[in-house]
């Protein structure tokens, strides 16, 4: 198991017993073991006296021999390690006044990156004034023209013109819309003529806008039916006739003078039955809605 040891300044526990500063408040642990280490040693074991006169003594040029005393044992090896401790303290104390220097440095940095900054803050809100003044007058000046264009415009509304008016330019006429005749056979269906005339059967409702007499169940050899020259035009019209109402599809017929409920009914419905989408009044000119088969 690793020995920690106690930081005697700030108290920081667990620190590795070789490390040489403390992490927390990088204190220098290594005088404090030196002193730690001296007040643990006893002051009569600090010097062991050899047991012959001879080695405690010193001998004079003139012959003569002097004691050494043993207290200055332990004082001078008491003053190496404090020489070596003040030596250690004195490199730390280089290395934290260059991290000082540092510290001033960076700080100095800092403060003129500061003052730059205040400079162009300055220097933009002198700039947005200005722009806001400049788009002030701008907007002045647009005001001003628009009052001036409002009076100019007024002012020619007020006096006629004077000059050549131009002629109306009417639309060019629409073309007249092409058809022709079929003649009926006594085996035609109005389904069968759609789908011959037009590509499909389900656009027999626009052969029967085309052709109002026609009682579409009793179609024989005597009816002449007109349908459109132009395929394409037929599914807009089909479009145009027709309606959807509850998901069935219903034909869009006028009433005609002299149409009755029941007249509609027989030329349009199927075996007579009622297939008129509401109940309404029949009119001259109202549009109804048949549904179709």
């Amino acid at each position: 198991m690793a020995v920690t040891v106690t930081c005697p300044v700030c108290h920081f526990t667990n620190i590795p017993e070789d490390r040489d500063t403390c992490p927390q408040c990088d204190a220098d642990l290594v005088c404090f073991r030196l002193l730690e280490a001296l007040s643990e040693i006893p002051a009569e074991a600090a010097v062991v006296l050899p047991e012959a006169s001879e080695q405690n003594t010193t001998q004079t040029p003139g012959g003569k021999k002097y004691r050494i005393p043993g207290i200055m044992w332990p004082t001078a090896l008491l003053l190496v390690l404090l020489v070596l401790g003040f030596g250690y303290a004195i490199s730390r104390f280089g290395i934290m006044a260059g991290r000082v220097k540092q510290m001033q440095s960076s700080i100095t940095k800092m403060a003129a990156m500061a003052a730059d900054d205040r400079a162009v803050i300055r220097e933009t809100g002198q700039s947005v004034r200005e722009l806001r003044q400049a788009s002030a007058g701008a907007l002045e000046t647009i005001k001003k023209m628009h009052e001036m264009l409002s009076t100019g415009i007024s002012q020619t509304a007020d006096c006629p013109e004077t000059g050549p008016v131009a002629p109306e330019v009417s639309p060019p006429p629409s073309p007249p819309v092409c058809f022709r005749q079929y003649q009926a056979k006594d085996s035609d269906t109005l389904w069968g003529i759609s789908r011959a005339l037009y590509g499909s059967g389900r656009f027999y409702p626009v052969l029967m806008e085309h052709n109002p007499d026609l009682a579409i169940y009793d179609i024989s050899s005597r009816d002449r039916l007109r349908y459109l020259c132009d395929k394409k035009a037929v599914l807009q019209v089909y479009g145009e006739i027709t309606g959807t109402v509850h998901g069935k599809r219903y034909w869009k017929y006028k009433i005609r003078p002299g149409d009755t409920r029941g007249s509609v009914i027989r030329q349009y419905c199927s075996h007579g039955t009622d297939c008129l989408v509401k109940e309404i009044p029949f009119k001259p000119g109202m549009t109804i809605g048949i549904y179709l088969e």
